[in-house]
């Protein structure tokens, strides 16, 4: 991967072809790509920009210059920096990401390349894709995040939307194989957690493109409790980032209409491993009970599932 102004290159390779994709960057990656350049009184502005976006870009001048305590021009040199020759053009991309942000699969539908067989498209899209999430995954963001899920003084609970529930069932699933004090929580369990809510909890939230209100609205209520918010997001980024301490962002793209959970499936595969490392050899006894405690349940033994299986159907 390679980045130049306003585009990231990423290449990859698919038996044995050799591809190169290139991807507009949004106003939040030029502003972190830029950050260490920026002279203090642009990072100010850069810094209200991300905590409030793409919002903050949207207002005035000198709107954005008084809340980030800094002239006007100080504002306009800001986004000459990013590429823009003018703050209605900058203005223009945050108004073009807003719309990608809510695009649904009918919008996408007639933008899917269907020249060439769905197996073929599917291989050029996920090798893509998992490219891309580990080129948008933040190492210090990502190992800021592991840290937090291994604490053995803290509780975790996931929660996510009516697609990204998937993502988030998966990672409570893992996770409690391996440390005590995880749960999934339900749209339904939500309104009844926030009275139950400490400093110490943390709360994974996976939030994807086209953005549940419930879910920024729980997410944004637990921050404010002091729960240390971990997001899995895409590059456009969830209204909930604001809010968040952790944010991970991963791509969304997919051989349909509809967008992939490969990349938040992956970033979950990858926190996971992240955690194993950092607990070592400690998760082993728990797994073993647990593996106990699923075979008294008749859960097949590693091995015999094949041999239960002849049993039951003679038992029918």
């Amino acid at each position: 991967m390679r980045f130049t102004q306003d585009y990231v290159h990423y290449i990859f390779h698919v038996n044995p072809t050799r591809y190169i994709v290139c991807y507009m960057l949004t106003v939040a990656e030029k502003v972190r790509g830029a950050m260490s350049d920026l002279h203090r009184a642009e990072r100010a502005v850069a810094r209200i920009l991300l905590a409030d976006y793409p919002v903050a870009g949207l207002q005035t001048v000198a709107k954005l210059a008084a809340q980030a305590g800094v002239s006007g021009p100080t504002v306009l040199r800001l986004t000459e920096r990013l590429g823009f020759g003018s703050y209605s053009a900058f203005q223009q991309s945050l108004r073009d990401e807003l719309q990608q942000r809510m695009q649904s699969p009918l919008d996408q539908y007639d933008l899917v390349t269907t020249s060439d067989d769905a197996l073929g498209r599917a291989e050029r899209t996920f090798a893509q894709v998992i490219s891309r999430t580990f080129a948008l995954l933040d190492p210090k963001e990502f190992e800021q995040a592991v840290d937090l899920l291994v604490s053995p003084r803290r509780r975790i609970f996931a929660t996510g939307g009516r697609f990204t529930s998937l993502i988030a069932r998966s990672l409570t699933l893992h996770l409690e194989i391996l440390r005590p004090g995880v749960q999934f929580l339900g749209v339904e369990d939500r309104t009844s957690m926030l009275t139950d809510f400490t400093s110490r909890d943390v709360l994974f939230v996976a939030d994807l493109r086209r953005y549940q209100a419930s879910t920024i609205t729980f997410g944004t209520e637990a921050a404010r409790r002091g729960v240390h918010l971990i997001l899995l997001t895409d590059r456009w980024l969830s209204p909930l980032a604001s809010e968040a301490e952790v944010v991970l962002q991963v791509a969304l793209d997919a051989p349909s209409p509809f967008d992939s959970l490969v990349g938040a499936s992956a970033a979950v595969e990858a926190l996971l491993g992240g955690v194993v490392d950092k607990l070592g050899d400690a998760p082993k006894q728990r797994m073993k009970d647990y593996d106990t405690a699923w075979r008294a349940r008749d859960f097949p033994e590693p091995g015999r599932a094949g041999e239960q299986e002849e049993d039951g159907d003679e038992q029918k």
